[in-house]
């Protein structure tokens, strides 16, 4: 996997997906070793600084000095997809800008505004698990598994019996052209079932045809069509790789995901960054021995 650094500010614009409220977000080159730091105003924080939640229909990011930033997973994707890990994010507005409802526009930009890391540079550092991980979640026959491996590969089973996306599978190994041409295309996706329980809750006030999918009990309603037969299952892995941004840093696993979501998502992240940080201290104890 290649890594890449930016070699300029790149802003992006627009509506939150779920506020409805207008959203700007810059990213700034990183300092080498510096990794990955979200700003809101308060201060920069280190990613893994940051705790965060996936239980309310996307994710957010909890900051040390106590904002939030909401709806990363897409930006997050695209970081991801692109192997960049040094990066400062400084967040203006609840939310990450919508955009196209996916990852296509955040990767374009992305690419155009960086080369990659030559040979010899300072290369971000792998997390691999030891051990494999299970987070489950048995009200919704939902579970999340991490195995460990050399490289990282996603595979996620979706089931929506009784609407048009029936059950879909789909399995992903990482690299840039992969990403840009599998899943940064993929867009976010509701039940029209669900549209109004949405909004009564406050939530999906930026959604519409232009950035989202919506499946009715016979159609399926998006701006253009479907872009993939199983557009639904590859935005499920989209979502995925976003959140396991959330590390800070590259991991390297099998993850298998049935019926999952963003509350598993950030469930797992938080294991693999237990035994991320338990790892690190043994090595400094020994080290001190």
């Amino acid at each position: 996997m290649e890594y890449r650094r930016l070699t300029r500010d790149i802003v992006f614009s627009g509506k939150g997906l779920h506020t409805g409220e207008d959203c700007r977000v810059t990213l700034t080159p990183g300092v080498p070793g510096e990794g990955v730091t979200v700003d809101r105003g308060r201060g920069s924080f280190p990613l893994e600084t940051c705790s965060f939640s996936g239980t309310g229909r996307g994710t957010e990011v909890f900051l040390p000095a106590g904002q939030s930033v909401k709806t990363p997973e897409h930006l997050f994707a695209a970081l991801y997809g692109l192997g960049i890990w040094s990066v400062r994010i400084s967040a203006e507005g609840p939310e990450i800008p919508a955009l196209d409802g996916c990852s296509a526009a955040f990767t374009e930009a992305l690419l155009a505004g960086s080369s990659p890391i030559a040979e010899g540079e300072e290369q971000p550092k792998p997390f691999a698990p030891s051990v494999p991980l299970a987070v489950e979640d048995p009200a919704r026959n939902a579970v999340l598994f991490a195995f460990p491996s050399y490289e990282l590969s996603l595979s996620y089973v979706i089931s929506y019996e009784g609407t048009p996306i029936g059950t879909q599978a789909f399995d992903f190994r990482l690299s840039q052209e992969s990403f840009r041409s599998l899943l940064a295309p993929s867009r976010t996706f509701a039940l029209a079932s669900e549209v109004q329980a949405l909004l009564d809750r406050g939530l999906a006030k930026g959604g519409s045809l232009e950035n989202a999918v919506v499946v009715g009990e016979t159609s399926v309603s998006a701006a253009g069509g479907l872009r993939f037969p199983d557009e639904f299952v590859r935005h499920k892995i989209l979502d995925l790789l976003g959140d396991l941004y959330l590390l800070g840093r590259p991991l390297r696993a099998r993850v298998v995901a049935l019926r999952a979501g963003h509350d598993l998502h950030c469930r797992l992240a938080e294991r693999l960054m237990f035994l991320s940080r338990s790892r690190h201290s043994r090595k400094k104890e020994t080290n001190h021995v």
